[in-house]
């Protein structure tokens, strides 16, 4: 992710470029970090060595999250998690390739692969998927640790995560912990660095070997290098990367930062250019969107460069570029712009090519830099509190006023149809905003509706399911998301289109950031970082230079129009609502428009009617106990079992229910072999649901390894897409008090370890759970198959002899003695 190739070069330029630091419990000065929450799920789940296969391990998850923010906090560590909110549209194409890479490819090498090779430890390590509930787990870890520390904020970006968490920084002081290379690019004054995730190690030393806490600076102790290289290994007790050792003893944690002025400092070039570095080597914002182009960078570079000499040759260009050193340059006018520079700068990187490109496509390539360039624009802090204590400054972001926040745009499209129509602020649809703005901000709305709501697109990721089989998020998801598109279209307005919906995906990936370079003055984006020291001069913000002239770009040609940014897309309420889903169809991630129906007209079909006019109140208004039952109905389990569960179990026996239900319609609509083996059976059933630890939860004592069997991972597939969709659900209606998630309390081990009859099934601890699922689905659950019974040796040697062939039972020798008489 990130910068193609920075990663390789800072790892080979670590000793000129970084500085290492330790923490310890004892370090006299507090140091803050921002947390890139996807990074950390994804490196937990790498460094943990928890099985994926079974579906994810929650419980011990859970623990884990425990362990390592908890101890962070403890070496004196002030913690802000940062999470993704919508992605840009110029970032599709980079999504489509990665869900590819790292979801169904890995899936599809799985399946394909025989049942022993795909057992072994390498095989699964070299194949992993991430699992569907980590977010949720994770969160869910995270609130119960900030319920009892000051030292731990949670917070959602308004759209891409990364700009967001530099900025935050910036404001803090402090650094970016993550496995991205954008952060040491990416920019913003008071920023510290970047802290690459796997170059976080903990170590415990001995009590004899503990090194002297004396000269601190900035809270961190300089390291020293032991001399004798085999005592580390000897004296130290050294953590899994991001997972500390379980001793709490002096524990030690060493890492290593790199700081944008470094690396500029090292590249010669002024820090404000390194996002148009990252752009010309090629980022996650410049690939092609049309896969029939050729690749920018496959014209800027020679096919024998390596990833580190395309970064050399490009900052080695911009130099020649700012300070030219032959007489003929010298002689030009200096560089009066940005635009002036990247055109230079690409003109010199396409003299290979000079005399077989033309105008049009130059300049192409030159729109398409600029664009990948802006990505990394961040807003300039006006305010005069610096610090956390200029946090939040409004209930709308912790960043941002509520006029510059582009999150407000996003969720405002229904409200903002009312002012242009009637000119005047409807209540009801102002406190349906803030009801949800206010469940984002605090963790109880997936991120991802803020896709649906900022580009009409819904994300899904796929997990290890049957490839040549219809994936589950249609058969079991998309009946049940449908309703969530119709609720938030009904509540706050999801991007309408014109066009044929099928156009969207190009359309979409060809849009540009002109909301970023239109507007007032007064809101510039720029790099607020513009001297390499106090002493030198100040460099020039080009990245600010921007603004314009990609607009003078565009207005040389009238007939081509500046593609419209994310945030612009709620000005267009032509059309009709669509969602676009980005999902698994075969061994590919396609997309597929889906019409968005109205909410009353979903709402009569479960019996549920509320008044049209002026004084009807939404759905999202009215009484949470009335928004329960439209949820219940939704899932044709309003019944009275289902109503006195407790809360706990409602997700789980909700998500059986609607699988079972499913899978029997489906079997029902289209009758063959194939469909009815679908179907769940009770035994199955009750395995889902023991899956689900209670508080006091202990790991089973079973060592035997539970087979991977393609049936129980597909039945896996299936329960957890239900899960997941039926959570998002109570999201989207506000019921999460009263729906809670219990991700974390699966486990998908002990599920496997049921259905394949490894670990014992014990049907009390569900007794009261199978009653809620049984009441209604009676027919819906396939029987058991009858188990063949194993024959032994002995049976199978009398079956075999049922018309025995008469034999000669003469030995040879008695055969020879024959033929003599």
């Amino acid at each position: 992710m990130g910068v193609h190739g920075l990663t390789s070069y800072l790892r080979e330029n670590k000793r000129s470029l970084s500085k290492s630091f330790e923490l310890t419990a004892a370090s006299p000065k507090q140091v803050s970090i921002v947390v890139d929450g996807w990074s950390f799920i994804f490196g937990l789940q790498y460094n943990s060595g928890l099985p994926w296969v079974y579906g994810g391990e929650y419980v011990e998850l859970s623990r884990l999250v425990a362990l390592v923010v908890n101890s962070w906090i403890d070496v004196g560590l002030r913690v802000y998690f940062v999470f993704d909110g919508a992605r840009p549209d110029i970032k599709f194409l980079t999504q489509v390739m990665r869900l590819t890479e790292s979801h169904v490819q890995p899936a599809l090498l799985f399946f394909r692969t025989s049942t022993a090779s795909r057992a072994t430890p390498r095989f699964l390590n070299e194949t992993r998927i991430l699992p569907p509930l980590m977010f949720s787990t994770c969160l869910n870890a995270l609130k119960e640790i900030q319920s009892r520390t000051e030292f731990l904020q949670i917070l959602f970006a308004d759209e891409e995560g990364d700009p967001f968490a530099v900025e935050l920084a910036g404001r803090i002081g402090g650094y970016v912990v993550g496995n991205d290379s954008d952060f040491v690019v990416l920019n913003s004054e008071g920023y510290q660095g970047y802290i690459p995730l796997d170059e976080l190690v903990w170590y415990a030393p001995t009590l004899a070997d503990t090194p002297s806490l004396d000269n601190y600076e900035d809270g961190f102790q300089a390291v020293r290098k032991p001399k004798n290289k085999h005592k580390l290994h000897n004296d130290f007790t050294i953590g899994r990367g991001l997972v500390p050792p379980e001793t709490k003893d002096g524990l030690v944690l060493s890492f290593t930062a790199y700081s944008p002025e470094t690396l500029a400092s090292h590249l010669n070039i002024p820090v404000t250019l390194l996002p148009l570095l990252g752009a010309l080597v090629g980022n996650d914002y410049s690939r092609q969107a049309d896969s029939s182009q050729k690749n920018v960078q496959s014209i800027f570079f020679e096919k024998h460069l390596t990833v580190v000499q395309r970064i050399e040759r490009v900052a080695s260009t911009i130099r020649s570029v700012l300070s030219p050193t032959s007489q003929k340059r010298a002689l030009k006018q200096p560089v009066s712009n940005v635009m002036d520079l990247i055109e230079r700068t690409i003109n010199l990187l396409l003299a290979r090519f000079a005399s077989t490109l033309g105008s049009r496509e130059i300049e192409s390539i030159i729109e398409k830099i600029v664009n990948a360039t802006l990505q990394y624009a961040i807003p300039k802090y006006t305010g005069d509190m610096p610090g956390a204590t200029g946090l939040w400054p409004t209930n709308v972001c912790a960043l941002h006023d509520s006029n510059s926040c582009c999150i407000l745009p996003m969720i405002s499209r229904r409200l903002t149809e009312e002012v242009d129509e009637f000119g005047v602020e409807t209540e009801s649809l102002v406190a349906i905003r803030t009801i949800y703005l206010e469940a984002y901000r605090n963790g109880k709305l997936t991120p991802r509706f803020m896709d649906v709501l900022s580009t009409g697109t819904y994300w899904l990721r796929p997990f290890l399911e049957n490839p040549d089989i219809e994936t589950v998020s249609s058969s079991i998801g998309r009946p049940i998301r449908l309703w969530i598109y119709s609720i938030l279209d009904d509540m706050l307005g999801i991007p309408r289109v014109e066009a044929d919906v099928d156009d969207l995906m190009s359309e979409a990936i060809s849009t540009s950031v002109s909301d970023r370079i239109e507007g007032d003055d007064d809101n510039e984006l720029v790099d607020v970082v513009e001297s390499d020291s106090d002493d030198s001069e100040e460099s020039p913000d080009f990245l600010a230079s921007l603004k314009g002239e990609l607009q003078r770009l565009h207005s040389e040609d009238e007939s081509t129009e500046a593609p419209v940014s994310v945030s612009s897309h709620h000005a267009r309420r032509l059309g009709h609502s669509a969602v676009t889903e980005y999902f698994r169809r075969g061994t590919r991630i396609v997309h597929e428009p889906l019409n968005i129906l109205p909410l009353p007209r979903l709402l009569k079909s479960v019996d549920v009617s509320i008044l049209d006019g002026e004084n009807a109140t939404p759905l999202l208004l009215q009484l949470e106990d009335f928004r329960f039952t439209v949820f219940l109905r939704i899932l044709k389990s309003d019944t009275d079992y289902i109503r006195a569960l407790p809360k706990e179990q409602l997700l789980a026996v909700l998500a059986s229910r609607w699988v079972a239900r499913n899978l029997h319609i489906r079997s029902q609509a289209n009758p063959s072999k194939e469909r009815e083996k679908e179907r769940w059976s009770k035994y199955e059933t009750h395995c889902f649901l023991a899956s689900f630890s209670c508080s006091n939860y202990s790991p089973p004592t079973e060592t035997r390894i539970s087979p991977i069997e393609d049936r129980s991972i597909q039945l896996t597939a299936q329960a957890l897409m239900a899960f997941e969709t039926i959570e998002q659900l109570s999201q989207v209606l506000i019921l999460t008090d009263i729906v809670p998630s219990t991700a974390h309390m699966f486990s998908g081990r002990l599920f496997h370890s049921y259905l394949t009859g490894i670990t014992a099934l014990q049907e009390s601890l569900i007794e009261q759970a199978w009653e809620a699922i049984y009441d209604g689905l009676t027919s819906c659950f396939r029987e058991e198959p009858a188990k063949k019974a194993r024959k032994t040796k002995k049976d199978t040697s009398s079956s075999a002899s049922i018309t025995p062939k008469k034999m000669n039972t003469k030995g040879l020798y008695a055969l020879l003695g024959d033929l003599d008489a």
